[in-house]
């Protein structure tokens, strides 16, 4: 739940006081927790000076209460405080206090401490644990802890502290970690954090699954036919970005294939069946999953738009379902050692050289980018003149630059490079966020906005919460051109850009989440947007504010382009059937071909 001004939940010190002096300490842990839930599950997107003060006061008094030595935490309380742990961490940033450095300081040397630094150490503390030291006091309470401490990567790469600390934090090994809660955060998240070192924590996640009770008591039953195939995603409804660049691939098989689709998660989400025989919906409820309706089945080969996003799409591709198993490119990511035999990318923006290094499994490698852009649902109403020359915005004649990425892809390395385009650029700069739907849980947007407005200035900076697609296009159409984030890059971002005839500046990276959208821009004819290194990625952008000649050359440029012979051909989805098609024809001969180099088709 999202508000602008929600209202504040009852909260009287006295009591609370009173509480701690008589020693009710249950009594005491139960208002604490149950005033921390609010802003758990109440997020603030701005602040009056009322809710400012009662989060100062509640800050205050939750920190000195919480740290006295007498005040112990009664076992049924401990987990509860320590999954609070980011509610807890972005409620002190939204505050005064800022960070929980000098409680940990004051805890540090005091008796039955464990959990009560367990619950306020987070990413944001300068002042960090010996993370070993916690695994040796309880295994089980700082593998919880390390999960929860994980999830800050929604909003927390912006802070510089932050985004140290995590990377670090994903590199910790210890073989007492094997429970994870959350695994949906930590999947998907660790590649936020560090491209280059998820597959650690994605494989401990997978052998965690694998070793699971719930895993090993589930009995596949399957009877092969060659046409019929599953598709698993919790996402299938045109409005998101995994749709928007796969359905065409699904639409491609329906002729020649008998369709299943397995909706995971929310079934309350209006999802697109056209393609499909039959649907059948999983979900993780209370932590357990029914998949009766799969257990026994057909399904000569599984495909998984999506793996790593939601945690059903991660604990199914750990079971052997189908013969075939097939990961793509809604998130793409490797799942690094799940059940899955094959992930279908594209050969444009694929490095091929280095697909063991960036897939466990075998690289299908289809002509093209390995997904069809559908043509966004948006009519431009072209607000901004043609001519950049002498931008005439809304924010007070400020140059408004998009960056339509969400929380997650913004990062501190990220922001220095606009602090620099902002400082040398000869007009005065509007970066605009679109931060999405991530920062609606935990009060994680205040913090978020808080940290990019501390490096770029808040007179630079608008940061956006999630709206409508409709709505994020007409902002978007205010702007006079767009960036790319990174490591992380954009796609679907990218074409809606350059459907409103923005110019874009692309940061081409090792892997196809940073690499599509620059082959894109390349077979566009747009190649001189395309950055390779940090320094490019500036003096790039800085041109284009800089040098009206060339921005108008630009627009221009993107202005003539057509999307529709190249960015919105649907008959590109015909190779994602051949791969298909190849897959099943020959599945005796790769099932014993030990091989991992690319498959193209």
């Amino acid at each position: 739940m999202k508000s602008q001004n929600p209202p504040n939940p009852q909260f009287n010190y006295f009591e609370i006081l009173q509480d701690y002096l008589a020693k009710n300490y249950d009594i005491l842990s139960e208002k604490l927790i149950s005033i921390l839930e609010h802003f758990d599950q109440t997020t603030y997107l701005g602040l009056t000076p009322e809710s400012s003060y009662f989060i100062n006061a509640f800050v205050k008094n939750f920190l000195y209460i919480f740290t006295q030595p007498d005040y112990v935490l009664g076992d049924r309380y401990v987990s509860q405080f320590i999954q609070l742990n980011l509610t807890i961490s972005n409620l002190v940033a939204i505050s005064d206090f800022k960070t929980t450095d000098p409680y940990l300081e004051l805890l540090k040397l005091q008796p039955h401490n464990y959990a009560k630094i367990l619950t306020l150490c987070s990413a944001r503390n300068i002042f960090q644990f010996e993370r070993k030291a916690f695994f040796d006091a309880s295994p089980e309470l700082a593998s919880l802890w390390y999960c929860h401490y994980l999830e800050i990567y929604r909003s927390g790469l912006v802070n510089r502290i932050v985004y140290q600390n995590l990377r670090e934090h994903l590199l910790y090994d210890d073989d007492r970690l094997t429970s994870f809660y959350k695994i949906d955060d930590l999947y998907f998240g660790a590649t936020y954090v560090d491209g280059d070192n998820d597959r650690l924590l994605k494989a401990k996640i997978n052998q965690s699954l694998k070793n699971s009770q719930l895993i090993q008591s589930i009995a596949i039953a399957n009877q092969p036919n060659p046409r019929k195939i599953a598709i698993v995603s919790g996402f299938w409804f045109p409005q998101h970005s995994v749709y928007r660049i796969l359905s065409e691939c699904i639409a491609a098989l329906k002729d020649s294939y008998d369709l299943t689709l397995i909706h995971i998660g929310d079934r309350q989400l209006a999802i697109d069946t056209q393609y499909f025989q039959e649907v059948k919906y999983l979900q993780f409820q209370n932590g357990n999953i029914d998949i009766s309706s799969i257990q026994n089945n057909d399904f000569f080969a599984i495909y998984y738009p999506d793996i790593g996003m939601i945690s059903e799409s991660i604990f199914l591709s750990n079971l052997r379902i189908a013969p075939i198993q097939i990961c793509g490119l809604g998130h793409p990511v490797s799942t690094f050692g799940s059940e899955i035999d094959y992930f279908i990318s594209g050969a444009d923006a694929e490095v091929s050289r280095n697909a063991e290094v960036n897939y466990s499994e075998r690289l299908v490698l289809l002509t093209g980018l390995g997904a069809v852009n559908n043509r966004p649902n948006y009519e431009p109403q072209f607000k901004k003149q043609v001519s950049l020359a002498e931008p005439s915005n809304l924010e007070a004649k400020q140059l408004i630059i998009n960056c339509p990425w969400y929380a997650q892809k913004v990062n501190y390395p990220l922001l220095v490079l606009l602090k620099k385009i902002a400082q040398e650029a000869k007009t005065s700069i509007m970066f605009r966020f679109f931060a999405g739907g991530a920062l609606i849980r935990k009060n994680d947007f205040i913090p978020f906005s808080k940290d990019i407005e501390q490096i770029l200035g808040a007179e630079n900076v608008r940061v956006y919460p999630y709206m409508p697609y409709a709505k994020y296009m007409s902002i978007m159409e205010e702007g006079d051109l767009c960036l790319d984030s990174y490591h992380f890059g954009g796609f679907n971002v990218i074409v809606d850009g350059l459907y409103l005839q923005k110019p874009s500046v692309v940061f081409e990276g090792k892997r196809w989440y940073s690499r599509a959208g620059a082959r894109l821009m390349k077979n566009l004819g747009l190649g001189e947007l395309v950055a390779k290194t940090p320094t490019e990625y500036t003096q790039l952008t800085l041109k284009l504010i800089n040098n009206s000649d060339f921005r108008e050359e630009m627009q221009q440029r993107v202005i003539k382009t057509d999307l529709s012979k190249i960015a919105f051909q649907s008959n590109n989805g015909q190779y994602f059937k051949k791969a298909l098609d190849f897959l099943i024809q020959n599945h005796d001969h790769l099932q014993n071909d030990l091989s991992k180099k690319p498959i193209r088709i």
